[in-house]
């Protein structure tokens, strides 16, 4: 028989843990957040024997933090969920880096003159496993060959929120995010020209976009970019901004700028104020942090520099587009007009050339 003590001390215990388990007191945090799926793997490099794999690192909880392991898969055919697990696994992948990392990685022992697919997923510290990512491929082309050409920036801007008067189409540096606590955002537009660059017929296989930030607010937050594909046509005028104040505040807008609510200072108007642009993709979001290089590549933006290959009067370029809506997100980069040649706009494109 229990005794009254006993008999108490078995309810409170029961009281004790009904109250843990219940909806308002769960008894532990449990990480459900898988990592986000890559969409940028890509083929930078390719010799008789080996093929170089490009990605930008995902993050553990969906883009952030850093995630435990890659599980990589190459096969003869396009890999998808379905088969995933069915393909080869490619050995010796490092683990991930920090979300928002440049990743690299070479396979061996390929034959360069077979048709390769790969495809690889991502794995965090609580086994959750990320979507597979996009399809890598190589296609060895009969009578051509793969070249890496860097096409520097042929026109960028800078647009302001609070004024349609203020550009900087001149000066060093461009800008991308929020300037301060009240709304006053700042994009920045990029135009690289594709077709003089590359040869007509060639079949573009990836691209990277290198951009040096050189500067924040101190003490901010880290902060997302992404870019998106401008579908207008606009202007480079001769605006400089005020480098007593840093560039951030802008210039006045000379003719043919580019401004808030100016294709072309001031007689041609975007049609939404901020630039019009394709909010589709999928393009990359890379969480900026310490100054120096960051790198955004995309299947979107392979797509992207092919159409303006093919058909180059549909060349607008890309937006840069910030964080808009928090405190001192905003970040700048080095223009094509900056001193030092090699912290300029870089896009770099591996394609099959005729």
């Amino acid at each position: 028989m229990k005794t009254r003590a006993a008999l108490g001390l078995t309810l409170a215990l029961a009281f004790v843990w009904g109250a843990c388990d219940s909806e308002d007191n769960p008894p532990m945090n449990v990480d459900s957040n898988a990592p986000a799926g890559v969409i940028d793997l890509a083929v930078d490099s390719v010799t008789a024997s080996t093929i170089t794999l490009s990605w930008t690192a995902p993050g553990d909880d969906n883009t952030s933090g850093r995630a435990s392991a890659y599980t990589l898969k190459q096969s003869s055919t396009t890999i998808n969920s379905s088969n995933f697990d069915a393909a080869t696994t490619v050995p010796g992948v490092p683990p991930p880096g920090n979300a928002g990392a440049a990743e690299s990685f070479t396979v061996a022992g390929l034959d360069s003159n077979l048709a390769y697919y790969f495809a690889l997923r991502t794995r965090d510290d609580a086994g959750n496993i990320s979507p597979v990512s996009n399809n890598a491929m190589w296609a060895p082309r009969t009578d051509t060959f793969h070249v890496i050409k860097v096409i520097p920036a042929f026109m960028d801007n800078t647009i302001y929120a609070e004024s349609d008067t203020l550009s900087n189409a001149k000066g060093q540096h461009i800008y991308a995010g929020n300037n301060n606590n009240v709304p006053s955002p700042r994009r920045a537009l990029l135009a690289f020209n594709v077709a003089a660059a590359l040869p007509a017929g060639s079949v573009v296989d990836s691209v990277s976009l290198r951009l040096v930030m050189t500067k924040k607010t101190p003490g901010a937050p880290d902060a997302t970019v992404t870019l998106r594909r401008v579908t207008d046509d606009w202007g480079e005028g001769t605006s400089v901004a005020n480098l007593g104040q840093g560039e951030g505040g802008g210039g006045s807008a000379t003719p043919d700028d580019a401004t808030w609510g100016h294709r072309f200072y001031d007689t041609v108007s975007w049609t939404t104020p901020g630039g019009d642009y394709d909010p589709g993709g999928p393009y990359p979001v890379v969480t900026t942090s310490a100054l120096g290089p960051y790198v955004w590549r995309s299947s979107q933006m392979a797509a992207d520099v092919q159409g303006w290959l093919d058909t180059p009067a549909s060349n607008f370029g890309w937006i840069l587009l910030g964080e808009e809506t928090g405190a001192r997100t905003v970040r700048e980069f080095d223009s094509r007009e900056h001193a030092a040649a090699a912290d300029r706009p870089q896009l770099t494109v591996y394609y099959t050339a005729p």
